[in-house]
């Protein structure tokens, strides 16, 4: 019984930890500067073609994220769910869709793909591209070299956006 008492006080006390500790929504700047607010995504009616992405600060200021300024846009509750996005050539907004050695990104509203190893520069490749199978292979076979095993593995498979995206989640597991 007195066991059941302590671990009720655990857990008592634990409760409000776990909700102080929630996760919030932010942006990071180019200049390392960590903003808390929320993250709104909204169509620019005269393109909308472009993702717009705005932020309200704490003080309830709404800003325009201009994607040459911002490193990094944490996402919770907004139109892209649970996720992390980044900008690419200081223009487009690209979300994390496999992390890891390897990071996969995915244009915001878009079907181009995105990777790199080992945080080097993200660059464009031909993952999930219909004609272009024999070249997403190419492009990814030399992020998985130094697993011989997985990189056999890998030949054996049609370069497919399911088959690609196996690879590099399996690659990812095995280094760490």
């Amino acid at each position: 019984m007195r066991q059941l008492k302590t671990l009720v006080r655990i857990i008592c006390f634990m409760i409000p930890v776990v909700s102080i500790s929630q996760e919030e929504e932010y942006i990071v700047t180019k200049y390392d500067d960590t903003i808390y607010g929320k993250v709104i995504r909204g169509t620019n009616y005269l393109d909308t073609s472009e993702v717009v992405f705005k932020f309200k600060n704490k003080a309830g200021d709404k800003i325009r994220i201009d994607a040459s300024e911002i490193k990094t846009i944490r996402s919770i509750k907004g139109v892209d769910g649970d996720c992390y996005i980044t900008t690419i050539y200081d223009a487009l907004f690209i979300k994390k869709i496999i992390d890891g050695r390897i990071k996969v990104y995915q244009l915001v509203d878009g079907a181009i793909f995105y990777a790199s190893k080992d945080d080097s520069e993200i660059t464009s490749t031909d993952i999930g591209e219909f004609f272009s199978r024999k070249k997403a292979h190419s492009q990814v076979r030399p992020m998985i070299q130094d697993n011989v095993e997985l990189l056999k593995e890998f030949d054996t498979l049609p370069g497919n956006q399911k088959n690609i995206f196996y690879i590099i989640n399996k690659y990812n597991s095995s280094v760490y």
